[in-house]
C-alpha cells in the first residue's frame, strides 16, 4: 500500500498560491479580451476611420501578461519591493516575448531560504491546471538537482504525490537523454528536469546535446525524407533549427539550404511543445553582476518558446523578474520555519583548534537538551556541527590552511569523537551519500565541507556553523548561514537553547561579523531578521515583563470552541466532530453544463489555458479511441472527497447524466481534464456547506459552545507576564515622533515583534481614547479558534474598549490580513467563522454563562471582529452601541 506522506501548507505558501491564483485568473481574462479584439479587428464590421483605433487597441491587447499585471496593481494585490531608499514600491512590468514572437507570461514568486520553495513550484504546477502537457524544471546545481531528482521519482514524497494530484496519476519523469513521444505528451504530465546551463548553449559543451539531432523525438517531425513536410513546419514554427543554422549537424542533414531538414533535437522539441517552465533558484540564472551574461540566459530562456515561466527565487533581479510574491524573513519566523536567534561567538587572540573544541562542548551541551526534550515531547532532534574548512582536496594538506583532515584528526584524537560520528562532504569525497541524516539510527554529529553545502542542502539538524580559517570567515558566514537555520519538524521546541543556531569563529571583529551575517541572512531573502542576530558577549538577556500597574491581578480568559462528550466538554476537533459526522450520501451528481456551446468551449479553454489548442483540437478528432477512466476523477477529487467510494459513486453517477443528455464517450474523453476541475469546484463547496450546517447545527443543539466555562482548564487564560529573549539593540516600539506608547497591556513591547501591517495597527489602537489596552497575541501561542475547515484562525491583537468610564466595558479580537487578501477563499472563511461565533458568544452571554471581572468591577463583554479595511472598522467598532 502507498504510504501517504503529508506536507501541510503553512499561512504565507497558501497565501502565495491564493496570489498565484488571482494572478492566472487575471491572465485569463487579458487573454480573452485579446482574442476577441483580434477576432474583432479580423472583421468587416469595422468603419474605416476606425481601423487605425481598432488595430491600436489589439495591438495594446496582444501583451495580455502586462495588462494582467496592471490590473492587479489596481486592486492592490501585487507586493511592495523596497528600493534604495526602503520604501516599497511596485516594479513596473517586464514585458518578454517568445522566440516565436509571443507574449510570455512570467512572474516570481520570491521566497526566502527554507521557505518551501519547491514545493510552492509543485503545488503551483496544481494550480496551473495543466492536466497532461510538458513541464521544463530547471535548476543551477547538480546538487539541487540530485535532491529534487530523488524527491520527484519518491512515489510516498509529498512533492511527487502533488504531482500525481495534478495529473490524475499521469506523471511521467523525464531527464535530458529520455526518449520522448507525441502520445508521451497527450497521456502524461511529462516533468523534464534539466540543470540550467542546458537552458543556454554558450556556457557548458555537456548540454550542447540538447541541441543535437537524435532519432529520439522522431514522432514529433516528419519522416526523414519528405522535404516537402519539413518546410511545411518550417514555415509554421520558423524558429526552429536546421541543418543550415548548425555547423556542426551531421552529413546527412546537409541539403539544399531551401530543402534543409529540422533537426530531430530535444531543444527543437521544447521549441514545438511551449513548456510550462519552473525556474528554481531563478536568481543563480540572472543574479550575474555581467548584465549581460543575465540577457543573454533570458534570451535563451525565451527561445524554448514557453507558455508560462514560474521562477522561485530568494533574490529575485529587479528589472528582469516580475515579482508576484515577496515573503520574508518574518514570515518563516511567524511559523517556526527557522531557528533564532543566532548567536554569534568569537574567541579572540585564539586558534582553529580551541574554536572547535568550543563548538564540541556547545553541541554536546544541546545534544543533552535535545535528550531530556525527547522524554517530554517525544520529538527526536540529534544536533549536528557543520565544520567549515578551507582545504579538502587530497593533495592540498600543507599544514598552513585548516584541511578537512586536520579537523578530522582534532574531533577524534584530541577531543574524543568516536570516528562514525565525523563525515566530510566535498566535491571529491562525498562520506554523506546515502545516510538518511534524520533517522534516529544515524550516528553523523559533525559534517566538514568547504564549499559543498553552500547550496541544495538541507539538514533540520545542523545547529552550529564552525569556521576554521579566519581568513575566509567573512564571506563563508555569508554563504553557509542558510544551512543552520531550519528549525526541525518546522516547529518550535520553546526552548532557547534548542530554538537558537549558532556560528563559533574566532579573531574576527564582532561588529564586522554580525553585519556579515545579517548580509548573509539578505542573500538568502531573510529579510526583516536583522534584529536576531547576536554578537559574541552579548548574551540575549531573558527578560521578565508584566503588565501595567491597574491589570496586573487582573484575570482575563478568552473563550474556545468546544464539543460536547457525554456530560462534559473539551476543545472542537475538525475530523472527529465535524468531517466524521457529514453524511456523505446527501452527495449526488452534478448537475451537467452544456459541452457543445462555442462560448462554453472557449471557457474551458480558458479554464486549461496552459494547454495550446492545438491538443484540445487533435483530441476533439482523435479521442474516440481512449476510454474514460473513474479513477482518473477519483484521483483528482481526493483532496475533497476523502472516501474514494463516494467519489466514485458521485462520478458515475454525473457522467451517466451527461450520456443522458446524449454527450457521447468522445466529447467526455476530450473535456476530462476541465470537469474534473468543474467537478473538484462545485464538491468543495458542497463539502464546505455540509461541514458549516454540522457545525451550525450543533450549535443551535448546544453540541458546539463558544463561552466560558467553570473549568477553567477550558479557557484560554492570558498572561499576566511574558518572557522576551531582547538583545541590547532591540528597541520599543515608540509612535514615530518618539512619543512613548500609553495603552499597551504591558509594560514594553518592542519593533522586532511586529511586522509593518501590526505596527500600523498597533499605533492607531493605542491613540484611540476609547481603548483601555491592547495586547498583541502572540503567534500561535495556544489561542485559536476552530471553525468548520480544517485551518485554524488564530487571532493577532485583543483590545479593550470603553468609551466612557462609566460604560461597559468589551474586548475586542482582531485578525490583521493584507488588502490583497480581501474577497479570497480563506478571508470569507474567517468573516463568516468570526461572525458566527460572536453570535453565539453573545447570546452565551444574555444567558449569564460568560462574564468576566474588569480593574473597575464592570462586566465585560467579548465580540469578535475580523480586520479587513482597519481604520474604518476599528472606529465603527467604538462608535457601535451594544
Amino acid at each position: 500500500m502507498l504510504k501517504k506522506m503529508i506536507m501541510e501548507l503553512k499561512d504565507y505558501q497558501q497565501q502565495a498560491l491564493d496570489t498565484l491564483d488571482r494572478y492566472l485568473e487575471a491572465l485569463k481574462e487579458a487573454h480573452q479580451q485579446a482574442d476577441e479584439a483580434a477576432t474583432y479587428l479580423a472583421s468587416d464590421g469595422i468603419p474605416d476611420f476606425l481601423m487605425e483605433q481598432a488595430a491600436n487597441l489589439a495591438k495594446q491587447a496582444e501583451d495580455y501578461p502586462h495588462i494582467a499585471w496592471e490590473n492587479l496593481r489596481k486592486t492592490s494585490v501585487l507586493p511592495g519591493i523596497p528600493n534604495a531608499q526602503e520604501q516599497d514600491l511596485i516594479p513596473e512590468h517586464i514585458s518578454r516575448e517568445s522566440a516565436a514572437g509571443e507574449p510570455m507570461p512570467h512572474v516570481c514568486l520570491k521566497v526566502p531560504t527554507g521557505g518551501g520553495k519547491t514545493l510552492l513550484g509543485v503545488e503551483a504546477v496544481r494550480h496551473l491546471k495543466l492536466g497532461t502537457g510538458f513541464v521544463l524544471w530547471l535548476v543551477p546545481t547538480k546538487a539541487i538537482y540530485t535532491q529534487t531528482w530523488d524527491a520527484f521519482r519518491n512515489k510516498e514524497h509529498p512533492y511527487r504525490q502533488i504531482l500525481e494530484r495534478a495529473s490524475g496519476g499521469r506523471v511521467k519523469l523525464l531527464q535530458k537523454d529520455d526518449r520522448l513521444t507525441k502520445q508521451d505528451i497527450e497521456n502524461h504530465l511529462c516533468v523534464m528536469l534539466l540543470m540550467l546551463p542546458a537552458a543556454n548553449r554558450n556556457r557548458n559543451k555537456e548540454f550542447l546535446k540538447i541541441f543535437r539531432d537524435s532519432s529520439g523525438y522522431a514522432s514529433f517531425f516528419p519522416v526523414e525524407d519528405d522535404v516537402r513536410e519539413h518546410q511545411a513546419l518550417s514555415e509554421k514554427h520558423p524558429d526552429l533549427e536546421t541543418a543550415k543554422d548548425d555547423q556542426t549537424a551531421q552529413p546527412r542533414l546537409a541539403r539544399n539550404p531551401k530543402d534543409a531538414l529540422i533537426k530531430q533535437s530535444l531543444f527543437n522539441v521544447l521549441k514545438l511543445l511551449r513548456p510550462t517552465v519552473i525556474l528554481d533558484e531563478a536568481h543563480k540564472a540572472y543574479g550575474s553582476p555581467d548584465v549581460e551574461r543575465n540577457k543573454g540566459f533570458v534570451e535563451a530562456v525565451n527561445r524554448l518558446n514557453p507558455r508560462f515561466v514560474l521562477e522561485l527565487s530568494a533574490t529575485p533581479k529587479l528589472g528582469i523578474s516580475n515579482i508576484l510574491v515577496n515573503v520574508s524573513g518574518l514570515a518563516l519566523k511567524e511559523e517556526e520555519m527557522i531557528k533564532l536567534p543566532i548567536q554569534l561567538r568569537n574567541f579572540p587572540n585564539s586558534d582553529w583548534k580551541y574554536t572547535l573544541a568550543q563548538t564540541k562542548e556547545e553541541r554536546d551541551k544541546l545534544e543533552e537538551a535535545a535528550k531530556e526534550y525527547q522524554q517530554t515531547e517525544d520529538r527526536y532532534i540529534r544536533p549536528i556541527a557543520v565544520i567549515r574548512v578551507d582545504r579538502t582536496g587530497k593533495n592540498q594538506r600543507d599544514g598552513v590552511k585548516v584541511h578537512a583532515e586536520d579537523a578530522r584528526e582534532e574531533l577524534i584524537e584530541a577531543l574524543g569523537v568516536p570516528a562514525e560520528q565525523v563525515k566530510v562532504k566535498s566535491s571529491e569525497q562525498d562520506e554523506l551519500a546515502g545516510i538518511d541524516l534524520m533517522s534516529p539510527f544515524c550516528p553523523v554529529r559533525y559534517i566538514i565541507t568547504k564549499d559543498a553545502l553552500k547550496e541544495g542542502w538541507d539538514c533540520p539538524f545542523a545547529y552550529l556553523l564552525a569556521l576554521l580559517d579566519n581568513t575566509t570567515a567573512a564571506t563563508a558566514m555569508t554563504q553557509l548561514i542558510g544551512r543552520v537555520m531550519r528549525q526541525p519538524y518546522a516547529r518550535a521546541t520553546n526552548l532557547t537553547e534548542l530554538d537558537s543556531c549558532y556560528i563559533f569563529c574566532y579573531n574576527q571583529g564582532v561588529k564586522r561579523a554580525v553585519e556579515n551575517v545579517k548580509k548573509g541572512l539578505e542573500a538568502e531573502g531573510l529579510t526583516g531578521l536583522g534584529d536576531f542576530v547576536e554578537g559574541t558577549g552579548v548574551e540575549r538577556v531573558q527578560r521578565t515583563i508584566g503588565r501595567k500597574q491597574g491589570y496586573r491581578d487582573v484575570d482575563i480568559f478568552l473563550p474556545r470552541v468546544l464539543h460536547k462528550q457525554g456530560r462534559k466538554w473539551r476543545e472542537l476537533n475538525y475530523e472527529r466532530d465535524i468531517l466524521s459526522t457529514i453524511d456523505w450520501h446527501q452527495l449526488g451528481p452534478v448537475a451537467p453544463i452544456n459541452l457543445g456551446e462555442e462560448a462554453q468551449l472557449q471557457e474551458i479553454r480558458a479554464t486549461i489555458h496552459l494547454q495550446d489548442e492545438a491538443v484540445i483540437d487533435k483530441r476533439l478528432q482523435e479521442s474516440a479511441a481512449h476510454n474514460l477512466e473513474i479513477a482518473f476523477f477519483v484521483r483528482r477529487l481526493g483532496d475533497v472527497l476523502p472516501n474514494p467510494w463516494h467519489a466514485a459513486r458521485i462520478v458515475k453517477a454525473t457522467l451517466a447524466d451527461y450520456r443522458e443528455e446524449g454527450i457521447d464517450e468522445e466529447t467526455l474523453y476530450t473535456h476530462q481534464l476541465y470537469l474534473s476541475e468543474y467537478l473538484k469546484r462545485r464538491l468543495h463547496a458542497r463539502v464546505d456547506k455540509l461541514a458549516e450546517t454540522v457545525f451550525r447545527e450543533k450549535l443551535e443543539a448546544g453540541k458546539i459552545q463558544f463561552n466560558l466555562q467553570a473549568d477553567g482548564a477550558l479557557n484560554y487564560e492570558m498572561e499576566k507576564t511574558l518572557v522576551v529573549s531582547l538583545t541590547p539593540e532591540a528597541k520599543p516600539m515608540t509612535h514615530p515622533h518618539g512619543d512613548p506608547l500609553q495603552q499597551n497591556l504591558f509594560e514594553k513591547v518592542f519593533e522586532a515583534e511586529f511586522n509593518n501591517l501590526e505596527t500600523d495597527f498597533a499605533l492607531y489602537l493605542d491613540k484611540q481614547s476609547a481603548i483601555q489596552w491592547w495586547h498583541r497575541i502572540a503567534a500561535k501561542q495556544g489561542y485559536f479558534l476552530q471553525g468548520w475547515r480544517r485551518d485554524r484562525v488564530y487571532p493577532d491583537f485583543i483590545a479593550c474598549l470603553q468609551r466612557n468610564q462609566t460604560g461597559p466595558q468589551r474586548l475586542c479580537l482582531f485578525e490583521t490580513k493584507g488588502q490583497h487578501l480581501e474577497g479570497n477563499s480563506d478571508t470569507t472563511y474567517k468573516q463568516k467563522l468570526i461572525k458566527t461565533l460572536e453570535t453565539a458568544y453573545r447570546n452565551a452571554t444574555q444567558h449569564g454563562t460568560m462574564n468576566v471581572t474588569a480593574p473597575n468591577n464592570n462586566t465585560m463583554s467579548f465580540r469578535m471582529l475580523f480586520e479587513d479595511s482597519w481604520r474604518e472598522t476599528v472606529n465603527e467598532t467604538i462608535a457601535d452601541t451594544y
